[in-house]
């Protein structure tokens, strides 16, 4: 994809992602097949992990391909581990503290990945510090690779077009 369409095609998916983010409904209640939906997450977030790790490979194998993948790919973890904490909370209020609404929860998510961690939303409950552990590694393995990744393709780029006007020729 070339110029406003490829921007155009990253923000519909970006949207799609958030807009189900914040459309998937949340049961209050605890139910019967509450071990079944915890397995499931926990694929769920394997996969989430096998996906990054695969589009993380790719980039490496080819300098060429485009980072919208990993952008994508950093949004769905951001919103599933803000689901997985809206969802701990309105099954369990006391897991978090200030947590109310799915904002509050993409909001400490984001605030965790970006080590920030202002402190008004917080870990209380011990699954809570579990969960919120997990996103700590799953930070610096993943999405500090995948920012290392950017950054040496943004210079790589921003060096070939360097290379390319001190030559007179078009830039790739």
């Amino acid at each position: 994809m070339v110029g406003w369409r490829r921007w155009v095609h990253l923000g519909v998916v970006l949207g799609a992602v958030v807009l189900v983010y914040f459309l998937a409904p949340v049961s209050r209640e605890l139910e019967r097949g509450t071990l079944i939906r915890i397995l499931l997450s926990l694929l769920v977030l394997a996969l989430l992990v096998v996906g990054v790790v695969r589009q993380l490979r790719l980039h490496l194998d080819d300098q060429d391909r485009r980072v919208d993948g990993l952008i994508v790919s950093i949004v769905v973890v951001m919103t599933v581990f803000s689901f997985c904490y809206f969802t701990l909370q309105q099954r369990d209020p006391t897991q978090f503290a200030q947590m109310e609404t799915r904002l509050d929860a993409l909001y400490f998510t984001a605030t965790t990945a970006s080590s920030v961690g202002y402190g008004d939303v917080h870990a209380v409950g011990q699954v809570a510090r579990a969960m919120v552990l997990v996103q700590i590694v799953f930070n610096v393995v993943f999405i500090g690779t995948a920012v290392a990744l950017l950054s040496s393709r943004i210079r790589a780029v921003a060096s070939a077009r360097a290379e390319a006007r001190a030559g007179g020729r078009k830039p790739e």
